[in-house]
């Protein structure tokens, strides 16, 4: 296959180790605005073989088979549907769309296309979450009843670049909670699978430590409500300049038999029962950020060649961007809000 990575410059260096490793990828074309930046990544990468700097172009170019879109968020639904256009899969860094409205036009363009649609969702190869996933699947602590996630991180400096979207109302769609907190959302919607689904949110959204009209939220608070009555409640602080002693993030999943706290870092799990603590190694594999991309994209790029289903798939990132859009009308509103969609992983 010939794949188009729109937004190869530096993000997309997790993405063409991915394609690398593929063996149904033969040619990659490289899509981005610093052309000398290009030329590097074409001697690092053997099957980057030609150049671009027009996304559509290369996105609608009748020899690519695969896009790739590492873009920002405002610019996905318009490429997209243009690849979908020209009969071309899509894969898409997260979140697929800014909005609901977005991504089912999205989803509609690829329906009608006949062609297939995969979002990045790399932390769901982290082994971390798969050992969590596995000791609340077997009950080891009981029937979960309540989960905490709060995490706290200095992100200012995007905040008060005006040249950076990653927190511009506009083309980010919101503050940081859509771009990194999505991570944060499906991570926990694959954990606690078995116990049911959101079905309402109450949250809090503001700018408590910068005062930007023209970028998102910089913190967020809310409390997601379970069909099963397992409730979640999330925290993010996106600009404290002085990290929690602790690290920047803890998870903890509360049951009836007992507790699991995920690791902030590369420990071990803690599992807290009647009889003691006990910690919980994860398989060997990869954990940090980087590193997660490429088997994600290897195996999408799978999917796409022999039309296997993916372990993850686009209903997963689906009610991850409703669940985000929920808690933004929440906090906007200051009501409950509801939440209808589901999702099922191949685990």
């Amino acid at each position: 296959m010939h794949v188009a990575v729109l937004g190869a410059r530096s993000f997309g260096r997790h993405h063409l180790r991915g394609l690398e490793n593929s063996p149904h990828v033969e040619v990659v074309t490289a899509v981005g605005r610093d052309r000398a930046a290009l030329e590097t990544l074409r001697g690092e990468f053997p099957k980057v073989r030609h150049l671009a700097s027009d996304p559509i172009e290369a996105a609608t170019d009748p020899g690519v088979d695969v896009v790739d879109i590492i873009l920002p968020h405002h610019m996905h639904l318009d490429v997209a549907a243009a690849a979908f256009a020209a009969g071309k899969h899509v894969i898409t860094e997260k979140p697929p769309a800014r909005t609901m409205a977005e991504f089912n036009a999205m989803q509609r363009a690829a329906v009608q296309a006949d062609r297939r649609l995969f979002v990045i969702m790399n932390q769901l190869w982290n082994t971390v979450n798969h050992a969590a996933r596995e000791s609340l699947d077997r009950g080891d602590i009981g029937e979960p009843f309540l989960a905490i996630d709060v995490g706290v991180g200095n992100s200012r400096g995007i905040y008060e670049d005006p040249h950076n979207w990653r927190a511009d109302r506009e083309r980010c769609g919101g503050g940081l909670l859509i771009d990194g907190g999505f991570h944060t959302i499906y991570r926990l919607l694959f954990l606690l699978e078995k116990f049911g689904m959101p079905r309402s949110v109450i949250a809090d959204r503001a700018q408590i430590a910068v005062d930007l009209p023209d970028q998102g939220e910089d913190f967020i608070s809310a409390t997601l409500a379970y069909d099963s009555g397992l409730r979640v409640h999330l925290m993010r602080s996106w600009t404290t300049p002085h990290p929690l002693a602790g690290g920047p993030v803890c998870a903890s999943v509360l049951g009836s038999e007992g507790s699991l706290t995920l690791p902030g870092g590369a420990g071990p799990l803690l599992l807290k029962t009647a009889s003691g603590e006990h910690s919980i190694d994860p398989p060997e594999g990869p954990r940090d950020f980087g590193s997660l991309i490429p088997p994600c994209v290897e195996h999408y790029i799978h999917c796409i060649a022999t039309g296997a289903e993916p372990r993850f798939g686009v209903d997963l990132a689906g009610l991850t961007l409703e669940v985000i859009e929920a808690i933004y009308r929440s906090g906007d509103s200051g009501k409950r809000v509801g939440i209808h969609g589901s999702f099922q992983t191949r685990v």
